[in-house]
């Protein structure tokens, strides 16, 4: 009986990684209000979401709970860096980083790509609302482009895939993927000339640094941000690790993880943002340092 207690167990775990049960919303709408002049604005809003808390039950792992909120795999798991990806503790709540610190950025495009955090934001400036979305970029062999402003060229359903030369060889020398459940674009596609915001049929690897350069998203969310984004809509990619925002007056910080080796020192990066920004006198020294330490992704509030 422990045997075959122990193989439905380890059959479950498996299918966990598989399988997703239920649909995710994205996240947001938002609303959010932008510094207005020079200076401090105990009005702005640019600290958007709210932490939530998930109750584990058996069997449960990281990759299925990420999704479910809404969030990539690393956001999750380097929030929870003392927990195994597949065997939780459960029966036990755990907190859900479901609260960001928008890009700074005082004429935000449509579409707002920060590569050193995996997440994008889709801007309704006329509503001053956004939505956010979870991604998977390039790997370090392939980045994701970063400082560059595109506009959507092309919106298509059910693409087929031309696939690149370099990866010809994993699919037995094809050029070209028909649509369908094998296709790693998935079902949606917003072309950006050569890069493309689309879909996957490997949802585990939102999150994470998987692709050759394009822009990944789960299913259910390329498909809300295809039916809210026309052709002719402003995309920009941009690479920030460390984000300052504001909620209710008080001061966030929000710091990641350097994925692509950009910055030789993250501490005296966000020393010199912090200081740029004249915070120096509102914040507490203990939860600022504190935060650039952990990195956890998430807001932390440093108000003095």
């Amino acid at each position: 009986m422990s045997i075959l207690r122990n193989l439905r167990g380890f059959l479950a775990v498996l299918s966990c990684c598989w399988v997703f049960a239920g649909p995710a919303s994205a996240a947001g709408p938002f609303h959010y209000r932008l510094p207005q002049g020079q200076g401090f604005d105990p009005q702005a809003v640019t600290v958007v979401g709210e932490p939530q808390t998930h109750h584990l039950v058996r069997y449960e792992n990281m990759y299925d709970i990420a999704r479910k909120y809404d969030l990539g795999f690393w956001e999750l798991a380097r929030y929870h860096r003392q927990l195994d990806h597949f065997y939780l503790p459960w029966d036990n709540d755990i907190a859900i980083p479901t609260q960001w610190i928008l890009p700074e950025n005082p004429n935000p495009p449509g579409y707002l790509i920060n590569v050193a955090e995996l997440r994008g934001y889709r801007y309704f400036p006329d509503k001053s609302e956004v939505r956010t979305y979870p991604l998977g970029l390039g790997v370090l062999d392939y980045k994701t482009p970063i400082g560059k402003k595109f506009r959507v060229q092309s919106r298509v359903a059910n693409p087929g895939w031309r696939i690149p030369p370099s990866l010809r060889w994993k699919y037995e020398g094809r050029a070209f993927l028909p649509p369908g459940p094998d296709n790693p674009v998935g079902d949606h596609w917003l072309g950006l000339s050569k890069y493309g915001l689309h879909g996957t049929h490997m949802p585990m690897g939102v999150g994470r640094l998987v692709s050759h350069g394009c822009i990944r998203h789960y299913p259910e969310d390329i498909k809300e941000l295809y039916d809210i984004t026309p052709v002719g809509t402003t995309v920009e990619v941009i690479y920030e690790p460390v984000k300052f925002g504001y909620l209710r007056g008080r001061v966030f910080v929000e710091v990641h993880e350097d994925i692509y080796f950009k910055i030789p020192d993250l501490f005296n990066y966000s020393l010199q943002k912090l200081e740029g920004k004249g915070l120096g006198h509102r914040i507490n020294w203990t939860k600022f340092i504190r935060a650039v330490e952990e990195r956890t992704g998430a807001p932390v509030d440093i108000t003095r």
